[in-house]
């Protein structure tokens, strides 16, 4: 099983993401992200197109080669992906087609590579805070956030954990869904918790 955490910048995926591996630690497998691992190794990270077209390149590829190694665990667990493949379309500098066209792959392919899709929505404009990774503005990282959402969109099984001034609330929420996903529950009782407060 394949579960990506996705969103945009400073929802807490990657806090999350850890979390949720301590938590099931014999039950799934971090698969760690990707653009991250790139840029704090000194990939090159540039704004124009073509540059930009090249780092989405990369983080696809590394991405893809990450799940696959992942997919190697002696035990089987699940994986936690800390972004997935589709999140580079809400980088993308150019149009969908293109994207697909450079990766060599499809919407239906990418989409089919994942089990479960949580899109933990940015954190609000009170919590937001740049870093050398996350070098958005608040404004952007909604407008990425967005641009995420729309990538995943049409992903059977998506769930929203939507932005909480309680962190430790967003956190609990992804705890609570993982484990009905792991413990095999159906998409409809894991829907119910979302909505539950």
């Amino acid at each position: 099983m394949r579960i990506v955490l996705t969103g945009g910048p400073s929802a807490g995926k990657t806090t999350i993401a850890e979390t949720l591996v301590r938590a099931f630690y014999d039950k799934i497998v971090l698969v760690p992200e990707a653009a991250s691992m790139l840029y704090r190794g000194g990939f090159p990270r540039e704004d124009a197109t073509p540059a930009v077209i090249c780092q989405q390149r990369a983080i696809y590829h590394v991405q893809r080669e990450l799940e696959e190694i992942k997919a190697l665990d002696p035990e089987g667990r699940a994986q936690i992906c800390d972004r997935g493949t589709l999140d580079g379309l809400a980088y993308w500098p150019v149009s969908e087609e293109e994207f697909f066209q450079n990766v060599c792959s499809s919407m239906e392919s990418e989409l089919a590579r994942y089990d479960w899709v949580i899109h933990l929505e940015t954190a609000g404009e009170h919590s937001y805070q740049p870093s050398s990774i996350r070098r958005e503005s608040f404004a952007a990282a909604q407008q990425l956030n967005q641009r995420t959402k729309q990538a995943w969109s049409k992903h059977p099984r998506r769930l929203i954990i939507v932005n909480n001034r309680n962190f430790s609330k967003k956190i609990n929420l992804a705890l609570a869904v993982v484990s009905m996903i792991l413990d095999g529950a159906t998409e409809e009782s894991v829907r119910t918790v979302l909505f539950s407060d």
